[in-house]
């Protein structure tokens, strides 16, 4: 695990960007794993707007969604998928065929998640692994727990994530999410982390012991040997 250390959001989001982006152009058609929330948004903006001035740029990106919430009421405007559609999909001209995702109003979540797995095997290894980190150490929405589900799976969510950023304010909050497990995102060539907004500086403190436990599932990265840490250090 490398850490690279930034003043801003700005400048962390623009290494992101460099990273993917150079990735990408040595293999047009790699596997990309997207992530939604506003750990990753700064570099997206990047890409966009270099898709903006490169137009074949991305043109044969292969896209499938890390993680999904699920209970939400009809037509909420806090899913994963407008997240990442707004940010990253239709602006990178991500057509559908090329794109696999999670349906947060599925009335089957097991079977959506066992269709996305047999994607991911079939479709795989991911190339470049997006994530952020929780507070209370998930990544994607593998929550704290003594056992670790390895394909996509329904999880319950912990109440440390109910309680954090906007789904807090939400009348009717998820009742349960969809995410990649650790076998997918493990076998990622390359995970790009980000450690960015607020609340995220305890989280960090843990990631950084080099002890790999299930209460804190960000650590089992330290098994993998590519994975790059960018840190804005106004949120830790």
């Amino acid at each position: 695990m490398n850490f690279h250390f930034f003043s801003d959001f700005e400048s962390m989001s623009n290494q992101g960007f460099e990273w993917i982006k150079e990735a990408v152009v040595k293999k047009p058609d790699l596997l990309f794993c997207v992530a939604s929330g506003g750990s990753p948004s700064g570099s997206y903006a990047k890409l966009a707007a270099y898709k903006q001035q490169y137009s074949d740029f991305g043109s044969a990106l292969r896209v499938i969604k890390l993680d999904e919430w699920g209970g939400l009421e009809a037509n909420s405007p806090f899913t994963s998928e407008l997240d990442v559609q707004r940010k990253f999909v239709q602006p990178m001209g991500i057509s559908p065929e090329r794109y696999w995702t999670l349906d947060p109003y599925t009335q089957d979540p097991e079977g959506e998640c066992a269709a996305m797995e047999q994607i991911l095997e079939r479709e795989g290894p991911l190339d470049i692994c997006i994530l952020g980190i929780g507070v209370n150490g998930h990544i994607a929405l593998n929550e704290p727990g003594e056992e670790h589900q390895l394909p996509f799976h329904v999880c319950q969510l912990a109440a440390s994530t109910l309680a954090n950023g906007m789904l807090k304010t939400l009348q009717q909050p998820p009742s349960f999410g969809m995410t990649m497990g650790l076998r997918g995102i493990l076998q990622s060539k390359l995970i790009l982390l980000f450690v960015a907004g607020s609340g995220k500086k305890e989280a960090f403190e843990q990631l950084k012991e080099q002890q790999v436990r299930g209460q804190f599932p960000a650590s089992y990265l330290w098994l993998h040997p590519n994975v790059q840490v960018l840190v804005d250090q106004t949120a830790i």
